[in-house]
């Protein structure tokens, strides 16, 4: 019995990533691979775990860079060269959108963990006012600066798109509950409750009201408000259900966040199989010429 069909939705989070690299270019096209960057390692991995479309968490300063770089629409790997008669009409395309977080948020909650939060939530958003059949049921994340085999990634897709099971990539022992930026999924259930911890446990402008004042009066110092803005991965994904999760250890990976990861990927034996052209090269929808008619 073939198992059901969900909407898988690939969550690439870039708004509020922190290195200490120093640069005046976005982290996110730092080289992995000659010709192959950190965001199109990204953008490829969602593709190989059978993501149906890709949200990329971009505010508008860089939104525009990225999207030159990997454009709007990515093929599935997959089925792109499967033999067969008319195989071309057979392939794949998955969307790619980009979203910035909502101004509400900046400086409030925008950590890092939340950019992944709020993919989320404008996948689910979007999907909503279309049509309820094309909700998203689950959601993989890729972290751009997160660097390891993608091309095994092919093999756990059916894993990946369980519609209750969660999926964790994991190296000696660790995960993103442990903090590590490590690829995962997690469900529309898994959300809400990420997101209830996170409004809960954050600070605010003011302190509860006094006893016997009904609204609050007093305000909390400058540099304690807000303090979801510096929530680690760990405390964003806390209320991930793990305890049926397909949890698959990886050979090798390192984080190129900070500097120093990055000489040690650069320097160690291991290196990304770099993708075909054709399955990493920026792909856009053709415009429609528009002439005005003279009256």
């Amino acid at each position: 019995m073939s198992r059901p069909k969900i909407h898988l939705a690939g969550i690439i989070p870039v708004a509020n990533l922190k290195t200490d690299y120093g640069l005046s270019t976005p982290e996110v096209l730092t080289p992995v691979a000659a010709s192959f960057t950190a965001i199109q390692k990204s953008v490829f991995e969602c593709a190989m775990a059978g993501c149906n479309t890709i949200w990329i968490v971009a505010n508008d300063d860089l939104a525009p860079i990225v999207r030159k770089v990997v454009g709007e629409w990515t093929y599935d790997p997959v089925y792109y060269s499967r033999m067969g008669r008319y195989n071309s009409e057979k392939r794949k395309e998955t969307p790619i959108y980009y979203v910035p977080i909502h101004p509400k948020d900046r400086d409030r909650r925008d950590s890092y963990g939340w950019s992944v939060l709020y993919g989320a939530h404008s996948a689910w958003w979007c999907a909503h006012k279309i049509s309820k059949w094309i909700i998203p049921e689950k959601y993989y994340v890729s972290f751009p600066m997160a660097v390891y085999d993608v091309q095994g990634i092919r093999e756990h897709r059916d894993t990946i798109k369980h519609k209750t099971n969660n999926f964790f990539l994991s190296h000696n022992g660790e995960t993103v509950k442990n903090n590590k930026p490590l690829a995962f999924t997690f469900t529309g259930e898994d959300f809400k409750q990420c997101r209830r911890s996170v409004n809960k446990q954050t600070t605010r402008e003011y302190l509860p009201p006094s006893p016997g004042e009904q609204y609050p009066s007093q305000k909390i110092p400058l540099s304690e408000r807000w303090s979801a803005r510096h929530f680690t991965l760990q405390k964003i994904f806390e209320k991930v259900d793990a305890t049926t999760a397909k949890i698959v250890n990886l050979d090798w990976y390192y984080d190129i966040s900070n500097w120093e990861g990055y000489r040690q990927y650069m320097g160690s034996p291991f290196s990304m199989e770099i993708p075909p052209n054709y399955l990493t090269k920026p792909h856009t929808h053709v415009k429609i010429p528009y002439i005005e008619s003279e009256e």
